[in-house]
Formats: structure tokens, sequence, C-alpha cells
């Protein structure tokens, strides 16, 4: 982009917030069968060792030649691998930038104050081999979480209190925020209103301060070892009937060139809605907007396609909430931050029965792919057929994009910088995509829609499910080791899995409660994907039986010698959410989104 004025128009601080301006100036400056090019599973930092660089194993435990997978050294238990070498774990989770890591920052997605103010919590997953202690601040300050960290046992929805660290392995909720009690709420405030369970006092019982487009403070977690962090918001499931949750991306995964990616367009219920995360003073944030910046609370907008430039303190974050959405919109940023696409209550279609609260962690541009395989839930009512919409967003001019088996209905071939589109694919009618090569990535993201989807020809799926968007994992950033937590609130829950290839075959992928999983079907004909789906729960019992065990939901483990990533959808009456349980965050492009001049 060319050399423009920049109006830097807001400082946001973590705790309060004032307005500076002054200028600057920034550079802007088909179907069918085809060759499948296999991404190299490797980490982003390796050493040289003649013409097979050393590089760390998929589960972080080994130093590996990454040409042909040899073990050259296995790291202490107290260790892990990181920049091709053994280290610290959170040293290590640093240099490899997984979706584990040490310290976070994340906040509610109550894009409006349109819904009620209901509880808010995160599920906290020990990556580790050793118990790990944590700490939550809010707006520099400790909060108290000694009455608000639960777990539950597998299969159960019923909360036991915790106290002290949380084990290898194992698996807490932190209930973050609700609204407070001594006030006097209207019946209007109370309806769709859910509460923290009984028994938990949250961290805190104040609200994010803008009601759209504003600022504010967020949550800020550090550990001693690497764990895996999710939000859910509202905490509850079904009974809050607008639930959303996202995988939170670590401080170390952050970086300084993102692109927005927004849950859906206008509709009656709700707005495409943005959230910036800030972990360091003075981050100048410059947004190119593709549509103009509204602005408001003290955020002043600006025209499309002229730069500008907002400042956050340590811990901030800005929303952009907006008639018009910012899908595409090129960001970067003095320092590293993270974005949160989403919607204040999406109904998807547009105007179909009912909404949700969108919200997506999106990996920043240099993590995004060029291949992913798109498949999704076990469908609703039985029919592998049912419609699920997926969004592509590109970045550089010429983006070529292919498909296997065959193009889906409306999915688009060619796309240019910041351009999206929108398709639909059978739930189990998987593909495969591809751009012509790694400097020509794009985003890629499936949504369950509205219960009262007038487009369904079953029923309008019997009140099943609602809206949610979820990332899709690219090929370049399966891992091979995950442990992650499902909600136990939620009558479904379907694990999606997909697996590739690695040195010429499919390794074996081990699922705690099924052991060695079966039935994996191929992806289109280049026969280098492969999916499988688990049943973790169905019909608000537990789901598939493997000998003598059965699935359920709660806490997951899994694991395979080769890559593979895993999804959860969880559904129930007018309700949803959907995350990956982990996922790698290499750097897979080789250029930069921006040419500096």
């Amino acid at each position: 982009m060319s050399s423009r004025s920049v109006r830097v128009v807001t400082t946001v601080g973590a705790a309060s917030f004032g307005l500076l301006l002054f200028a600057a100036s920034a550079c802007s400056s088909d179907k069918g069968g085809f060759a499948v090019e296999n991404e190299k599973f490797s980490q982003d930092a390796g050493v040289e060792a003649g013409d097979c660089p050393l590089t760390c194993s998929l589960d972080g435990q080994s130093i590996i030649r990454s040409c042909s997978g040899e073990i050259v050294e296995t790291c202490p238990e107290t260790q892990a691998c990181g920049a091709a070498k053994c280290q610290d774990p959170c040293s290590a989770a640093s240099d490899d930038r997984s979706s584990n890591g040490c310290e976070f920052y994340f906040q509610k997605p109550r894009f409006t104050k349109q819904l009620p103010n209901s509880c808010y919590a995160a599920y906290l997953v020990n990556t580790s081999k050793q118990p790990v202690e944590f700490s939550l601040e809010l707006e520099g300050k400790p909060v108290d979480v000694s009455k608000a960290v639960f777990r539950t046992e597998p299969g159960s929805a019923t909360l036991y209190q915790h106290e002290g660290p949380i084990g290898p392995g194992e698996s807490v909720v932190i209930f973050l925020s609700d609204r407070d009690p001594a006030r006097t709420y209207t019946n209007a405030d109370n309806l769709g209103y859910i509460s923290c369970p009984k028994g938990v006092v949250p961290t805190t019982i104040t609200d994010i301060r803008s009601n759209g487009t504003g600022a504010g403070s967020s949550f800020h977690l550090t550990t001693k070892l690497p764990v895996g962090v999710t939000s859910m918001y509202p905490f509850g499931g079904a009974k809050s009937y607008n639930p959303t949750a996202s995988l939170v991306l670590p401080v170390a995964a952050w970086s300084k060139e993102h692109i927005v990616v927004n849950g859906w367009g206008l509709d009656w219920s709700g707005k495409p809605s943005t959230q910036i995360f800030s972990a360091e003073d003075d981050t100048d944030v410059t947004i190119v907007p593709n549509r103009d910046i509204q602005g408001g609370a003290g955020i002043v907008g600006g025209p499309a396609f002229e730069p500008v430039t907002y400042r956050l303190g340590k811990g901030a974050f800005l929303q952009l909430v907006q008639n018009e959405e910012l899908t595409g919109s090129f960001v970067t940023s003095t320092k590293p931050i993270s974005i949160v696409g989403g919607h204040g209550c999406a109904n998807i279609p547009t105007g179909a029965a009912a909404c949700d609260i969108l919200a997506q962690q999106i990996p920043a541009f240099a993590q995004w792919g060029h291949q992913y395989v798109g498949v999704a839930y076990r469908p609703r009512l039985g029919n592998e057929h049912e419609p699920v919409r997926y969004r592509i967003v590109a970045a550089r001019e010429g983006t070529q994009l292919s498909y296997d088996p065959e193009i889906p209905p409306g999915a688009p071939t060619a796309l240019g910088p910041g351009e999206s589109a929108m398709f639909t694919s059978g739930t189990g009618d998987a593909f495969y995509v591809r751009s012509q090569d790694a400097d020509h990535p794009f985003y890629l993201a499936a949504y369950m829609s509205s219960a009262g989807d007038p487009t369904a020809t079953e029923e309008q799926y019997q009140g099943l499910g609602d809206p949610e968007f979820v990332n899709i994992v690219p090929a370049g950033q399966y891992l091979n080791s995950y442990t992650f937590y499902a909600d136990p609130t939620y009558a479904e829950t379907s694990l999606v899995i997909v697996r590739a290839k690695d040195h010429g075959e499919f390794k074996k992928v081990w699922l705690e409660c099924a052991g060695d999983l079966t039935d994996f079907q191929p992806v289109g004909v280049g026969g280098e994907y492969e999916w499988t789906r688990v049943d973790l729960t169905r019909g608000g019992k537990p789901g598939a039986k493997f000998g003598d065990s059965v699935c359920t939901n709660g806490l997951q483990r899994m694991k395979s010698d080769g890559p593979f990533t895993a999804t959860l959808w969880g559904w129930d009456s007018f309700a949803s959410y959907a995350y990956p349980g982990g996922m790698a965050q290499r750097t897979l492009v080789p250029r930069p989104l921006v040419t500096v001049h």
C-alpha cells in the first residue's frame, strides 16, 4: 500500500482510557483429482545437520531429523523441545509456538449489552508432565481465584472445588466473571441470563466497559508450565441459548500482521464484531479498513482504505462493533497483538431463528496455511449432506484455489487480497482445498446454521444446535498430541478427526476412551488425508462404545506418531459451540503481508 497520512486517534490503556491525536506515516503498499503437495510437519525452528535439519518432534518431547523422523535426543521429563533443543517447557512453547503456552490474555465476547451479562468461564488443561501453578490478573491487579476454580469428573457436569496446582494432564474450570448480585435487575435483564453455578464465587463481578465499539481490559493468565486454554461464554450450555467458545492462543503465538475475519454479516439480532488485544504498553495498531470504521465510545472511526492507528496499553483490548464487516482488512502493529473475530448474535442464514454469539481467536497471517481439509460435525438428524457453510478469506493477489474431489457448490477458484467468499458442502462431504503455494495463504472457517434454518430439509433440525463458527486448522498446523476439555453441559458432542500421511503412511490415532481409532474415510482422491468422527455424547448420554470403554465429555487425551487435527462440536436445544482441540502456530508464510518501504 502507498504512503499515506495515518491518524493515530485513540490511546487505550489497561485501566484508563484517554485520547491522543497526532499524525504519522506508513507504507501500505475445478474439479477432479490433482497431485497433492503434503505439508512438511516440522516446527518453525531448526538447526542444520547436513541435508537434513534437526527439528522438534510433533509432541515436543524429542529432537529429530526432519527428513527421516529419526530421534536424535529425547528431552528429560522436566524439559521440552523448542528451537531444536531441550529447554524449560515455557521457553520451548514460546520458541515453537503452539496453542499451548504460559501467558494468555482474553475477555468475554460480550460485544454489546443487548444480551444479559452472564457467567464467563475458561477451561485450563495442563499439557505438561508436572503440576502447574497459575495466576490471574485484571487491570494489572491480582484477582482472587480461591473459590472460582473447579473440576469435573468424566461424563458429569457436577463441579468439585479445586485447590492448588493442576495435576499433569488434568483440567479445571475457572469462573471468571458474572454480573453483580447486589444490583436490582428488570425482567428484560433476566431474560436469557445464566448465572455461574451454585457455590461458585467468580473472580470478578465487573462487566466489560463498552456497549459496542469501545475499549476495555482483559484477563491476564500466567502459568509456570504450558497449558491449553479455551474460553466459554456464557457458561452453561443449552440453558444460555446463545453460547460460543474459542481456543485461546498464547502471547508467544501473537504477531504483528493480521487480517480481520468477522463471524457473520449484519443481522437484525447483532452486528459483526472484532476485538484486538495487546500485551505491551505503547502498542500502535494500524488498520487499513476495507469498509468505514464507524467509531463510538471514545473510539474515532475512519473512511475505508485510509489507514487509522490506535495505541493500546498492556492488557487492553479495542472492540469494533458495526454494521459493515471489516473481514479482509489488513492490520499491522508495532508489537505483537491478537485478534478475535465474532458477532453480537448471528442468525445463520440471515433472518433464521435463532441467533448465537460468535467468537474465534483468528491466527496471525504468518500462521495461515495453503492446504485445508473441510469436514464437519455428525449431522444433527442423520443426513451427511446437511449443508455446512464455509468461509474462505484470501491474503494475496492471484490466489488460485483447487479442490478435491470436486468444487463444492458456490466455492471460489480465485480470490484477491482481503477478498472472502461463502460456500456450502455437506457435513460429511469431505473436501481438500489448496492454493498454488505457501506464499498464497488463506483462512478457512466452518459454520453450524440456526436450528430454525429455513433452507433445511430436515424439519429445521427440530431445534437442535444453533449458529457457531470455528477455525479450520491448516494442514501445516497439525500436531500429533492433544489434551482438551469437552464441555459437560451439552447433550451432543461430536469429535471430528483428520489425519495426514507422514512419510508415506497414515499413523494410528489413539483416543483415551476409544484406543486406536478405525473407520477412517479418504478425503477426495489425492490419498493424503483421511477423516473420522467419535461421538463423545449423544442424546444427553455417553457416546460411542469401544469394547468395555465408552466415550463421554470432560477431559480428552489423544496422540499419534503422525500429524492430525481434532475439532470439537457440541450442541443442544438452540445452542452450540465449536473449537479446535489445539493447533500449532508455526510460521507457514514465507513473505510478509505488508512490504515496508
